[in-house]
């Protein structure tokens, strides 16, 4: 297991069809967006908007095995949504860090089939 996404897990996800898992992966690369700023500006405006921004990372995340981006999307959401209290500033901060490193892992991934 990496430290960003399991692979197993993800193959799991689609049924052990490794083709399928990358192909996915790719799209993850350059499908799914995240921007702290874009965050922090939808805030101000609404927090059930923000909700749903993280929201749309979160379960992207989740599609690919991603488990610390996801589990800590579910954290902000849920605060963003009022289910739990928490202050929302380091999480935001975790999560764009793992985002980050995700989206590394998940390219030096499909790299290494092609070398």
């Amino acid at each position: 297991m990496r430290d960003f996404i399991d692979i197993q897990a993800g193959l799991e996800l689609t049924d052990n069809d490794e083709e399928l898992y990358r192909e996915l992966l790719s799209l993850y690369l350059s499908d799914t967006h995240f921007d702290v700023k874009e965050l922090n500006d939808i805030i101000m405006k609404s927090s059930e908007e923000a909700a749903g921004y993280v929201h749309k990372v979160k379960g992207a995340s989740r599609q690919i095995a991603a488990k610390p981006l996801a589990q800590k999307g579910q954290e902000i959401e849920d605060i963003l949504r009022g289910k739990a209290q928490g202050n929302l500033a380091p999480l935001i901060n975790d999560f764009c860090d793992l985002y980050i490193k995700t989206k590394k892992e998940i390219s030096s991934f499909l790299e290494e089939d092609q070398n």
